[in-house]
C-alpha cells in the first residue's frame, strides 16, 4: 500500500466526517417519522429498562418496527433527555460508521480480488467509494434525520463489507472457511432485520448475485444464507418467548400483521401505479448513481480496450448496483413508498458511484486528496453563515418549536400551525410529553407555527 494512497483515504474520510458533524443552519428533528421514534424513545426512557419489552407510542403498545432502533433511541434519551441535538448526534454517527466500514469493504474487496498488478488498490478505492456516498443527496440528507434509516443503511453497510471477505480471492488456491465473514454477515443480517425489518433480505440477494457470478463458493452462501434466517428466526421467537413470560402478546406476529402485511396491501404511496411517480425521487435521491450505473456499463464494455478504463473493479460496480437496485426494486416498487424504504440503497450506490470515480486517471489523485483536505478543514466554517432565510416554512416552524418552552407533561396544545399534525403532534410529545389538539379546542398552550405562547384559563383558539 503505498503512502499516496493512505493520504487519499485519510483526506477523503476527513472531507467525509466534517461534511456530516458540521452543518449549516439549526439542528433539527427533521422527517416524518423523527419525532414519532423520539416519543417512543422518551417513553421508554421514563420506564425502568426491565419493562423495555415493551415499545409504546401515546401510551399505547407499538408494533411499527423491530426494537433495536428504538432501544438506542431510548438510550440516548435516558443519558441526554428529550433534545433534538442528541438524537441527530445519533445519526451523524451512524452515517460516520457507514462512511468508515464502507470504506473498509471497498479495501477489503480490491485485497481479496485483486493482484499486485492492479493499477487501482484498496485504500484508493476506499476513498472513492466515500466521495461516492459525498456525492448522494439522499446520504447527505439521512445523515441529518434521526430516523430508523441510518442504523438499517449502517447493518447493511457491515453485511456488505462480509461479502467482500466471502469473496474468492484470487492469489490463494487452497484458502480456509471464511468463518469469520460468515458470522459478521449473520450478525449484520440479524441487526438489520432488528432495526427495520424485512429491508435487510436485499443482502441475500446480493449474496446470490455474487454466488451466481462465481465470486463466493456455493457452500459459503449456503451457509450464510440458512445461518442469517435461523438466526433471524430463533432471535424473534426468543424474543416472543420472553415477552410471553411477561404476561405481553407476541411481537413479532403482531409486527407482520401491522406493518409488513399492510404495507404490501394497504399502505401504497401511490395508488395509480404511475411507473412515472419514481421518476423524481429516484433522479433526487440517487442522481449520481443513475449517471453511474450508465456510466459502467460503458467501462465495462470498452475495458479491454481502452487503457485508462484498466481501473475498472468489476466487483465493485456489480455489488453496489445490486443492493442500490434491490433495494429500490425488492422493496420500494413493491409497495410505492420510496420515502421509506429507498434509503438504505444509498449503501450500493455510494459503492457504485465510487467504483466510477475511481476511473479518473491516477495522476489526478493526490490532487484530489488535496481537494478533500482543504475541503475538510473549511467546511465546518459552513457553521457560521447565515441560514435563516433559506429555511423552508416546515423547517421555520420545527425550528420555533424546538426552541420553545413552558409545557408540562400532559398539557394539552392547541396546534394552530400549517404543518402536519403528525409531524407536529408527536414532536411536542417528544419534547414536553404533551399532548396535540385541534386548534379551535380549549387548551392552556398554543402553537402558531412562529411561537409557542400560554392562552388564559386554557381559552378555546380560533
Amino acid at each position: 500500500m503505498r503512502w499516496s494512497s493512505r493520504w487519499f483515504l485519510a483526506s477523503t474520510l476527513a472531507l467525509g466526517l466534517s461534511v456530516v458533524w458540521f452543518r449549516p443552519g439549526p439542528t433539527l428533528l427533521i422527517g416524518g417519522d423523527a419525532g414519532c421514534y423520539g416519543r417512543v424513545g422518551r417513553e421508554l426512557a421514563e420506564r425502568p429498562l426491565s419493562s423495555w419489552l415493551e415499545l409504546t407510542l401515546g401510551r399505547e403498545p407499538f408494533f411499527e418496527h423491530p426494537p433495536l432502533g428504538l432501544w438506542v433511541t431510548g438510550a440516548v434519551v435516558s443519558a441526554a433527555g428529550p433534545s433534538p441535538s442528541a438524537l441527530v448526534a445519533l445519526a451523524r454517527l451512524y452515517a460516520s460508521l457507514t462512511l468508515i466500514v464502507l470504506a473498509a469493504a471497498a479495501a477489503q474487496l480490491v485485497a481479496r480480488r485483486g493482484t499486485m498488478t492492479e493499477p487501482l488498490d484498496g485504500p484508493t478505492l476506499a476513498g472513492f467509494t466515500v466521495l461516492g456516498a459525498l456525492t448522494l443527496p439522499g446520504f447527505l440528507y439521512e445523515s441529518q434525520v434521526a430516523m430508523l434509516e441510518a442504523p438499517l443503511g449502517l447493518a447493511l453497510a457491515v453485511g456488505v463489507w462480509a461479502l467482500t471477505g466471502m469473496l474468492r480471492s484470487s492469489t490463494r488456491l487452497d484458502e480456509p472457511f471464511p468463518t469469520a465473514a460468515v458470522l459478521v454477515f449473520v450478525a449484520a443480517v440479524v441487526l438489520g432485520f432488528w432495526v427495520k425489518g424485512p429491508p435487510v433480505a436485499v443482502l441475500l440477494g446480493v449474496l446470490l448475485v455474487a454466488t451466481t457470478l462465481r465470486w463466493i463458493p456455493v457452500r459459503v452462501a449456503l451457509v450464510a444464507t440458512v445461518s442469517s434466517l435461523g438466526a433471524v428466526l430463533v432471535s424473534t421467537m426468543g424474543f416472543d418467548a420472553l415477552r410471553g413470560s411477561y404476561g405481553l402478546e407476541p411481537f413479532f406476529a403482531r409486527y407482520l400483521e401491522k406493518q409488513v402485511l399492510a404495507s404490501m396491501t394497504e399502505g401504497r404511496h401511490n395508488a395509480d401505479r404511475n411507473p412515472l411517480f419514481y421518476v423524481r425521487p429516484t433522479l433526487s435521491w440517487y442522481g449520481p448513481a443513475v449517471g453511474a450505473a450508465g456510466l459502467a456499463m460503458v467501462a465495462l464494455a470498452l475495458r479491454r480496450r481502452v487503457r485508462w478504463l484498466s481501473r475498472v473493479r468489476v466487483e465493485a460496480m456489480v455489488l453496489g448496483a445490486a443492493l442500490w437496485l434491490g433495494v429500490v426494486v425488492g422493496f420500494s416498487l413493491p409497495v410505492q413508498k420510496y420515502q421509506w424504504y429507498v434509503h438504505p440503497g444509498l449503501v450500493g450506490a455510494a459503492l457504485l458511484v465510487g467504483s466510477v470515480l475511481a476511473l479518473v486517471p491516477a495522476r489526478l489523485d493526490r490532487w484530489l486528496a488535496a481537494a478533500c483536505l482543504v475541503g475538510a478543514l473549511t467546511w465546518p466554517a459552513m457553521r457560521f453563515i447565515p441560514w435563516s432565510e433559506r429555511l423552508t416554512p416546515t423547517q421555520r416552524h420545527l425550528a420555533a418549536l424546538q426552541a420553545a418552552t413552558g409545557p408540562s407533561p400532559g398539557d394539552a396544545i392547541a396546534d394552530c400551525s400549517p404543518m402536519d399534525w403528525w409531524v407536529s403532534g408527536h414532536l411536542m410529545g417528544f419534547l414536553w410529553d404533551a399532548r396535540r389538539v385541534d386548534c379551535g379546542e380549549a387548551a392552556p398552550w398554543t402553537f402558531d407555527g412562529q411561537a409557542l405562547t400560554s392562552r388564559p384559563h386554557g381559552s378555546p383558539g380560533p
